[in-house]
């Protein structure tokens, strides 16, 4: 099993240089490392130092089990399955942030199926103890950060069965309580912090499926929220991330939309910088896009997108040209059904590597940065 997705990976990989030799930007070179067993139906993950000795671990949501698998980073990009931890029906997200400030990554688990959201205490070795369980409607999102400024991390969770966001303020000690509430737009999926109006305050974007629409809402700084302000993206969005694509040091949204079709496409969304956003600009990537990321990939300087394609078993690379513009996509094949894409420096040579979650062969694609660094 193992040989053919490294013959795949392989196979790929030459394909992007032979159909890429044309590019003007630096062509980025991914090696498939390892497939890394988990438990059934993996469709999401974190990556942090769980066990505390210096390298990158991971633990996934197994939506199939309704586990988390905590997997050992070998700090080569390499992986060991280290042990597994109950939590509601259905989890489709875990996050992580150190939400008693003990210097011990802590986890929270949003399970959608059960209507709840599990936080877990994390002990520093790789094992975590359940401390709280939230109730939410259908979570399927979450974003960490201290959005009251009292230095605590708090959440802000997607209830896609009620279309709202809500806020739960961190109380320092693993726990939350719940503060503010905002309906947003028809079955909210992804969400995102970022400071979009550049007033030192943290808010939030908010990807809508069946509105074809983000949701921003402008931080008061203090666990609240201003008004939804809607801006249109492509057809059946799912994901959005954060990054300065147009090199104007104001914050834009990429939001991975999965239109359903043979191909999908990526919407990015240039910040004005006062929380509005331009008319989005398409870009073409592979079918049913399920998730992406940002990352200077080819090491030019430019942010690019890798985008994660549950129906054709791939990842687009998107380059970036740097005003907002990408290339046309270059595909690595993955494993069966890759729902989720994060990125790691998994082998400390300071390149970005990519990570992918295969709901349907239960397993994650390690994929390493080989490419050159430009010579200046």
């Amino acid at each position: 099993m193992g040989s053919r997705y490294h013959r795949l990976g392989v196979h790929c990989l030459v394909a992007i240089l032979i159909t890429a030799a044309s590019l003007s930007a630096q062509i980025p070179v991914f090696i498939p490392q390892t497939q890394v067993a988990v438990e059934a139906n993996p469709v999401s993950f974190t990556v942090g130092d769980f066990i505390g000795d210096g390298k990158l671990d991971l633990v996934t949501a197994n939506q199939g089990a309704s586990t988390l698998t905590v997997v050992r980073g070998l700090g080569n990009g390499f992986f060991q399955p280290q042990n597994s931890l109950t939590v509601g029906v259905g989890p489709r997200v875990v996050a992580q942030g150190d939400f008693n400030a003990d210097g011990k990554l802590d986890l929270v688990s949003a399970n959608f199926i059960a209507n709840t959201v599990t936080v877990l205490r994390g002990t520093g070795a790789g094992n975590f103890v359940q401390a709280a369980t939230l109730s939410a409607s259908g979570p399927s999102s979450i974003a960490v950060g201290d959005f009251n400024a009292d230095g605590k991390l708090d959440l802000a969770i997607t209830e896609a069965n009620s279309n709202s966001v809500s806020i739960f303020l961190g109380n320092g000690n693993v726990t939350f309580h719940p503060i503010f509430r905002s309906i947003v737009g028809d079955r909210p999926v992804s969400i995102v912090a970022g400071d979009f109006n550049r007033d030192g305050k943290l808010d939030l974007a908010v990807v809508n499926t069946n509105s074809n629409s983000v949701s921003v809402l402008l931080g008061n700084g203090n666990g609240t929220f201003q008004e939804p302000r809607n801006f249109a993206a492509g057809q059946l969005p799912v994901f959005v991330v954060v990054g300065d694509f147009n090199g104007d040091g104001k914050q834009d949204l990429a939001v991975a939309n999965a239109t359903g079709f043979s191909t999908s496409s990526v919407s990015v969304l240039r910040g004005v910088g006062n929380g509005s956003f331009l008319t989005p600009l398409t870009f073409t990537v592979g079918s049913n896009a399920s998730a992406l990321v940002a990352a200077d990939f080819n090491l030019d300087g430019k942010l690019d997108l890798a985008v994660a394609n549950a129906g054709s078993n791939t990842v687009s690379i998107l380059l970036g040209i740097g005003d907002g513009i990408f290339e046309p996509p270059l595909d690595v094949g993955v494993a069966d059904g890759p729902v989720w894409i994060s990125v790691a420096d998994l082998d400390g040579d300071g390149k970005p590597d990519l990570l992918v979650a295969n709901s349907l062969s239960n397993t994650v694609s390690v994929l390493i940065n080989r490419t050159s660094r430009l010579v200046k």
